[in-house]
């Protein structure tokens, strides 16, 4: 998958959750206890786009993938992670 179409990918399933699923995935990604961590300046108050490159820039493209799909599956929006991870 192409950066953009990654990108894209999570950006899509950010716009698909409602805003406390999206607030408990800012959360979440705030608490992640493995590195990188995410200072909270990069998180609280932004939009669902600027959380995807917040994403992208601190984890890579393959790794926003997986961090994303583990942190939807920590807040039970196991569905989501489903159709984040199927992506080609």
């Amino acid at each position: 998958m192409s950066s953009q179409n990654i990108k894209m990918a999570i950006a899509d399933m950010f716009e698909g959750l409602s805003r406390i699923n999206f607030d408990n995935f800012c959360d979440e990604l705030l608490y992640r206890k493995e590195e990188p961590r995410v200072t909270r300046i990069r998180v609280e108050g932004k939009s669902r786009l600027e959380i995807t490159n917040v994403l992208v820039s601190t984890f890579t493209e393959t790794g926003a993938v997986e961090v994303a799909e583990e942190i939807l599956r920590g807040i039970d929006c196991n569905e989501e992670a489903d159709q984040l991870a199927a992506r080609p």
